[in-house]
This record gives C-alpha cells, structure tokens and sequence, in this order.
C-alpha cells in the first residue's frame, strides 16, 4: 500500500484521498483553507465556508453525469449525502441509471468533506500551507518527490504527493527550488469572463425545468441557468473583456433588468427572489500542465490532478468530472507509484493524454468560437459559424435535437460526458441526421434567444437602442 500526500482540498482532491483510501492507501491532506462547520447546514456552507483557494466556489456548477457516475461506482454514500441536503437527482437519457446532481459547490463540496473527514487512512490537515517539496536524490535523472515541506508544522513523507491545490499551484516554482523543470503548459485565454447571481424560489414556486443544461444564446453574450439545493439557482452571464458595458452588469438592478427581457430567464426571475448581488470570475483560460516531455517524466514522485494539472473554461462544467476521472485512476494505480516513482509519473501522464486530451482540445475550440461570436456580437458584426467539425457537428445538433428526441438523447449524453467527441460525431443515430441537417442548411449558426444588442445597451446603458 503507498502513503499518499495530497494538497488540496477541493473536489478532486477529496476524491483522490476518497478513493485511495477505500483501497487501503494511506492518505495525508493538507488544505490552506478552514473547514467547515461541522453541524452547518447547506445554506451556511455556502453563505460562510471561506473557501479563499477555490475563485469559483460560488459561481455555477452542473454535476454531470459522468462525475455523478464515477462518485456512485466509488462512494455512493456521498451522493446520498448530497441528495440528504437538498439537491435533487435528475435521470438522464438512456439504460445505464446516469443521473445529473443539482447543487451549489460548496453544498456538494461540504458533505464530501465530512466524509473524507470521517475515513479511516485519511488525515486531513486544515488550514496548513505547503511551502515546498522535499526531495531524496534522483530517480531516472529527474528529481525524487518524497514529501512536502509546510509552514509551521514538521515536514511529511510519502510514497507520492498529488497536487490537487487547484489553478493557482505552485508546481513551476516548487520544481524549481528543488533543481527540476517547470511543467509543460499550453494556455490559451478565454477573453471573456463570467458574472453569477444566485437566487431562491418563493415558497410554493417550483423550478421552470429540471433539465441539464439550460443555455441561452445571444449574439453577445451566453446565459447558462444552474438549478441547484433547496430551491436555489445560479443565472451566469459570458460577457466579453472588452465589452465596454461589463461593469454596468455588476448593478443588480441593470443586471435584473436585462435578465427579465431574456424569454427563457424571466419565468426564473418571476418565482424567486436574488440572495447576493452579482459577481464576477475573471482570468479565465484553458490551460494544461505536464509533467513529462516527449514521453519522459520531468520529476519523480510527484504528479498534477484536477485544476492544477488541467482546468477548462467552466461554461460546460467539465472540471468536477475530470478531476473525478483522474481520481479514479489514480487510486486504481497508485500502488505501483513506489517501486517506480518516474515510471508513474509518465503512465499517468500518458493515460492523461488518451482520456483527457480529447476533452481539452474539444473545449479549446468552443472556447475559441465562444470568444468570436460574443466579440462579434459587441461589435454588431455578423456571428460567425463554428469553424471547427465538432463545433459544426454540435450546432447542428442542437438544432435537430429540438425535434428528433432520439437525437435530443444522444445530446444530452454528450453534454454530461457519457460519450467521447469522437463517439459522437460517428454515433449511428445522430450522426446521419445532423449530416442530413447541415447538408439541407449549410454552415449553422445558433439564433439568438434574446435581445439584440441595441436592445441591451439601452437595458444597460440607458441611452436609446440604435437604429440598424
């Protein structure tokens, strides 16, 4: 069995120690953030659990279906857990019993907490900082991670540490003090960011819809609706960086006045009621971090996980099921990582280039035309249709699946990550007829479900609507 040292507390981390310890590993986790309280209810986690190291903690977050199905086939207690809290479980399309969790973060976050908290093999050190790593020579050529060193505490050992300290790590500048390389990264920023508002339903009000995901395209902008715990649900909006109107949004009422003129928004504003005002998450980007070049590893003992090792423009939600999917992994591997800490360094890298790397590439291209159509939008250009074939493929297969439930299934599969890309564009029922669509309709592109931007600089600006 190894003895594992993880930093960080978040989602994928907690999973990691999870499921490493219910194989008998033995799991250290050390967190610069405060805990919980232990008896706080949903709404406390979510109103007064400082979670400093998380930026998104309190913007919006869909559980799709791929990480409800990982956390099921590796801890179904946890669900359990969450649904005991209030967030509903909502059945997705097909024969396998997947199911979408409808939470806020820090309410699914808490009680996957007190579980780890409550594990046998797990200790979990809050409030600590990790100041470097602790190395013991060199292991093929690299340097041998045996440990971490903390601020104020005694240092730990191990057999392996995971980094899961999220976006934010200190990967480059631990690997330097110890004579290593920095990892090998690929950026690319979003150039847009996000602003999120929350809101509760009166009593006696029910959600509008249940369904996963509820997107609202307009030529400049995207609103994504994420139905949550007990009643709550988060209204996010994609606004550009250089939208010169992206601070006037931050006025609740500007915000609530533009969000009631958006058809699909206003049945969720009538029922509910704004629990905080809006807020934004900037800095956005894409961006992958390596340990290995060319195959071979640049540490030993030492590996990336969750955010830290890849983090994606959230708009889809797909970092909870990443993280989940190279949890599992890593608890299905680790006990080879003592015998050979390079060695598994470079396999668990190169298994994430065959699992995750099709959905990083994926999500660099909609990102990439995300930026373009909402830029073009600002400017009052026409929006350009996606350039790339998975994007052509899925517009088209928004479109189709409006009318054709068999096709609406194998969408919704796809958005909660049940099936690959490349699954997708070769599935037998949906790739005909999206062929057959775009064949009949040439390049699509997604028509507005809003108001058009004179209409929003007036909501917005208060000045009148140009004539176009």
């Amino acid at each position: 069995m190894a003895e594992i040292v993880l930093i960080g507390a978040g989602m994928g981390g907690l999973a990691a120690a999870l499921f490493c310890a219910r194989r008998g590993h033995t799991v250290t986790v050390i967190e610069r953030d405060g805990r919980p309280k232990p008896d706080a209810t949903a709404d406390e986690d979510f109103t007064s659990w400082e979670r400093g190291g998380v930026p998104h903690a309190r913007q919006g977050h869909n559980f799709l279906g791929l990480s409800t199905r990982i956390m099921r086939s590796e801890a179904p207690d946890v669900l359990d857990a969450v649904a005991a809290r209030g967030a509903p479980r909502i059945p997705i399309p097909g024969e396998d019993g997947d199911e979408n969790v409808l939470s806020r973060r820090l309410v699914y976050e808490g009680a996957l907490r007190r579980i780890v908290e409550a594990e046998p093999g797990i200790e979990v050190l809050s409030g600590v900082t990790v100041k470097g790593l602790r190395v013991c020579g060199e292991r093929s050529g690299v340097p041998h991670v045996v440990g971490v060193r903390l601020a104020g505490a005694a240092d730990l050992t191990s057999d392996l540490v995971v980094d899961a300290s999220g976006r934010r790590t200190r990967s480059a500048r631990w690997l330097a003090e110890v004579g290593g390389r920095p990892p090998v990264e690929i950026a690319q920023p979003c150039g847009f960011h996000y602003l999120t508002q929350h809101f509760r339903l009166r009593d006696g009000q029910e959600f509008p819809v249940l369904s996963v995901p509820i997107y609202v395209k307009l030529d400049f902008t995207k609103l994504v609706l994420f139905a949550g715990d007990n009643g709550c649900f988060q209204v996010s909006m994609t606004v550009a960086a250089n939208d010169p109107l992206r601070h006037r949004l931050r006025d609740p009422g500007v915000y609530h006045r533009f969000l009631e003129t958006v058809p699909m928004a206003a049945p969720w504003l009538e029922r509910s009621v704004p629990i905080d005002d809006p807020h934004p998450m900037g800095r956005l980007e894409d961006r992958w971090r390596r340990l290995t070049d060319k195959g071979a590893p640049l540490v030993a003992g030492y590996v990336l996980l969750g955010d830290a090792a890849l983090q994606t423009n959230p708009a889809f939600g797909r970092g909870v099921p990443l993280a989940f999917l190279q949890a599992q992994h890593l608890a299905d591997t680790v006990e080879t990582a003592p015998a050979d800490p390079a060695g598994f360094v470079a396999r668990f890298e190169e298994w994430a280039g065959r699992n995750l790397g099709v959905w990083y590439n994926a999500q660099v291209a909609s990102t990439r035309e995300q930026r373009e159509h909402i830029e073009a939008g600002v400017r009052g250009a026409p929006i350009p249709p996606p350039r790339d074939r998975i994007g052509r493929f899925v517009t088209a297969l928004a479109a189709v699946s409006e009318a054709d439930p068999e096709v609406n299934t194998v969408q919704l599969r796809f958005f909660n990550m049940l099936m690959t890309p490349r699954a997708l564009v070769d599935d037998p029922v949906a790739a005909p007829r999206v062929q057959d669509y775009l064949s009949a309709h040439g390049d699509p592109v997604d028509p507005s479900q809003g108001p058009g931007r004179p209409e929003f600089e007036r909501l917005v600006a208060g000045r009148p609507a140009r004539h176009t």
